[in-house]
């Protein structure tokens, strides 16, 4: 059976990482938009994941959300998808830019092999549904050894459902 996270659900997932960090007056936004928000080897996949969806749900118009997102990519990613500029660009139009503010979000479980990870969600907004695979790699680099990492997020045509593990 698959999970499914919603706004409400969200903090009873991440609660415990969550409540050891702190949020400044800054981050009034909340804590998915917080400063103090780094890659850390504590993080499983799926919590790196849930990060940078809920930094993309509620990525306000000076785009701190996507920021978020991007201190999450990986080295790699950041090389093909980078500076910042670029990356916001990316983001907000085609296929990824369903992810800005959307509804609702499916989680499928985390696959890991190794150092790589995978999971699909399905995010769903009033217009639309659209289903993504998050690939993330443990690092084995400084600054970022051991943390879990977004290496690459590619697009998954949805038939009306995607059809997730059980």
């Amino acid at each position: 059976m698959f999970n499914l996270y919603r706004a409400g659900l969200y903090a009873a997932a991440c609660c415990m990482w969550f409540a050891s960090t702190q949020v400044s007056a800054g981050d009034a936004a909340g804590p998915h938009l917080s400063d103090t928000l780094q890659p850390s080897p504590d993080l499983s996949p799926r919590e790196v994941v849930a990060i940078q969806l809920e930094a993309l749900r509620h990525n306000p118009a000076d785009d701190k959300g996507i920021e978020v997102v991007y201190r999450f990519a990986a080295p790699s990613n950041r090389a093909n998808t980078g500076p910042l500029s670029r990356f916001t660009r990316m983001i907000k139009n085609g296929p990824y830019a369903l992810m800005l503010n959307f509804d609702s979000v499916l989680y499928d479980r985390t696959v890991i092999k190794g150092e790589r990870a995978r999971l699909r969600v399905v995010v769903t907004s009033a217009e639309r549904k659209f289903g993504y695979t998050f690939i993330l790699g443990r690092q084995t680099s400084a600054p970022y050894e051991g943390c879990w990492m977004t290496e690459m997020v590619s697009v998954v045509p949805l038939g009306g459902q995607l059809a997730l593990a059980h």
